[in-house]
């Protein structure tokens, strides 16, 4: 499976979750995640092959991710992905460490979800910095539209990881994110 997303920078989250829901988008989530990010020992920001992530929300729900390298397309990114349930993050984390791999970062955010057609929508909100909007959709042309769709063409966009954001656009140090 594919990823293609691209981000809304500054966005207004009381008029944006108003659009959303006037479209008769569903909302489909409303957390706080803990995240950590693995990778084999070694490797340097910017080269890695692939990494993983141990996801977890507040209601203790937890996922495996395997990202691979992303391709930007302008204003958007695509990128293999693999997500899987885990029931016990903590002994996932230690088998990944058995293996080699190092944990290398963690954040904590809080998302808000909706979905509407076949657009997914996560309003990302991390310590120390304004909000973003994640749109994710079949291609840019479709990621694209649903930024017209919600009136965001003035906004700027970003095809970058969130590392990369966070730590170029707001100095903030990505590897220890927490509230």
């Amino acid at each position: 499976m594919h990823e293609v997303e691209t981000k809304i920078l500054n966005v207004n989250s009381g008029s944006l979750g108003e659009r959303l829901r006037a479209l008769g988008a569903a909302q489909v989530l409303d957390t706080r995640l803990r995240v950590d990010w693995f990778w084999p020992q070694g490797t340097v920001a910017g080269q890695e092959p692939w990494f993983l992530r141990i996801r977890t929300d507040a209601q203790n729900r937890s996922e495996v991710t395997w990202k691979g390298r992303s391709k930007i397309l302008g204003a958007a990114r695509k990128h293999p992905e693999l997500n899987l349930a885990v029931s016990d993050p903590e002994k996932l984390a230690k088998i990944f460490e058995s293996l080699g791999l190092e944990k290398y970062a963690h954040q904590e955010k809080d998302r808000v979800s909706w979905t509407y057609q076949d657009w997914r929508f996560d309003l990302d909100q991390y310590p120390g910095m304004p909000g973003y909007l994640e749109i994710e959709g079949k291609d840019e042309t479709h990621v694209q539209q649903a930024i017209a769709l919600l009136g965001l063409s003035d906004h700027e966009t970003s095809s970058q990881g969130e590392r990369i954001l966070i730590q170029k656009r707001y100095g903030l140090n990505w590897y220890d994110m927490r509230f």
